[in-house]
């Protein structure tokens, strides 16, 4: 499907006691370094969602922030790994800036079959898939909520996307179907509670949302659908991007004011 924006979660802490700490990558630092990389030396904690909080069935709080959501998919899409990347043509405006530049192929996409080349794209757009095809990719037009590509797959990838369609839940069905028994699906989205917006609202009565967006989730109601649909959560991570740390400091005391967030499922039962 179509996926004009895309912006490029975090995890369960590990079991020791002692202060919650402050993360950053994939490097997790003890708390009371403000900004993340402060004296303290960091240390290394285990990814994915927290599983002795005391309500387990909505525990989709990460502890673990990272820059870039890549340092998490490369993870689950090495060579020889059936990959399937949903939402694979760049739709942005900004970045069609000559006849050569229409249906060029999603960042996220690009990165993703440069460490596993025969990764499938899918994408609604048939001039872009056209083009990506001519191009030498792996892609097929088709609607996500309704697809079935015969086959099934290792790692699925929803980056930025789930925001987009009218029906999310019909979608992970979707790809319930096509992921494979020990398989995971990795699912990105904005995050409605980034402390930037409350800026925006401030500065311009409305936050930011993009015109392709109907849907806002956040890790817990994230975390619910995808129960609903057949997966379990096993990971999650905050996404915070360098850019904006000033007006986003809020982040630094609450990761949920983080920019973003990446949940890894799989399936239940």
């Amino acid at each position: 499907m179509e996926k004009p924006g895309a912006t490029s979660s975090s995890s369960r802490s590990s079991a020791t006691s002692g202060p919650r700490p402050s993360c950053s990558a994939e490097i997790c630092y003890p708390a009371g370094s403000l900004r993340c990389g402060g004296t303290d030396e960091p240390r290394r904690i285990s990814s994915g969602i927290d599983p002795h909080r005391r309500r387990p069935e909505t525990c989709a709080v990460f502890e673990t922030t990272i820059r870039d959501r890549f340092a998490v998919i490369a993870r689950h899409i090495a060579p020889g790994a059936a990959v399937l990347d949903l939402g694979c043509v760049d739709a942005r405006p900004a970045r069609r800036t000559g006849p050569s530049s229409a249906g060029a192929a999603d960042l996220l996409f690009r990165r993703i079959v440069e460490t596993n080349p025969d990764t499938l794209g899918v994408d609604l757009d048939a001039a872009g898939i056209a083009a990506l095809v001519r191009d030498g990719y792996h892609a097929v037009c088709a609607d996500v909520h309704t697809m079935d590509l015969g086959r099934t797959f290792d790692t699925i990838v929803a980056g930025e996307i789930i925001e987009h369609l009218e029906n999310p839940g019909q979608f992970l069905r979707t790809l319930r179907r096509h992921l494979r028994p020990d398989g995971k699906l990795i699912v990105t989205t904005p995050n409605p509670f980034y402390a930037l917006q409350a800026w925006k609202i401030w500065r311009r009565g409305r936050p930011r949302c993009h015109e392709g967006h109907v849907a806002w989730f956040d890790p817990l109601t994230l975390a619910a659908l995808l129960r609903r649909t057949g997966f379990e959560p096993v990971e999650g991570y905050w996404i915070q991007p360098r850019r904006h740390w000033i007006k986003a400091w809020k982040r630094l005391f609450r990761p949920y004011f983080s920019h973003s967030f990446l949940i890894v499922a799989q399936a239940a039962g």
